[in-house]
């Protein structure tokens, strides 16, 4: 199997963002999180693959530790074990009917 490509795993963050923010509790800030760090990803200018070998995710703004391992995964294999356990509790039906929404503030904090 090949890597995911930066684009590719920004995409499977923002699925693992939306999907965080849709379970409930207080999930808002690791939301966002996700969201910022797939932001990120979308507009890196060096190849994902050299950050990933180097362990430079990090220098990513948006990017700790905990994301850093979530992409190094992605990267790696095209999902991360708590994505499946999202898609599991949460399917792809739930995501296509909040489609609308896909500004994460509109259902979280202050709402």
């Amino acid at each position: 199997m090949s890597k995911a490509n930066a684009p590719q795993v920004a995409k499977l963050l923002r699925e693992y963002a939306q999907r965080t923010a849709l379970r409930g509790g207080n999930p808002y800030y690791r939301a966002k999180a996700y969201s910022r760090a797939a932001d990120s990803l979308a507009a890196l200018a060096e190849p994902l693959d050299r950050l990933v070998e180097e362990e430079r995710l990090t220098e990513i703004p948006g990017v700790g530790e905990a994301i850093a391992d979530i992409i190094t995964k992605l990267h790696g294999t095209g999902t991360h074990p708590s994505l499946e356990k999202l898609r599991k509790q949460l399917p792809d039906g739930v995501l296509i009917s909040r489609s609308c929404c896909s500004n994460l503030s509109e259902f979280g904090e202050g709402k």
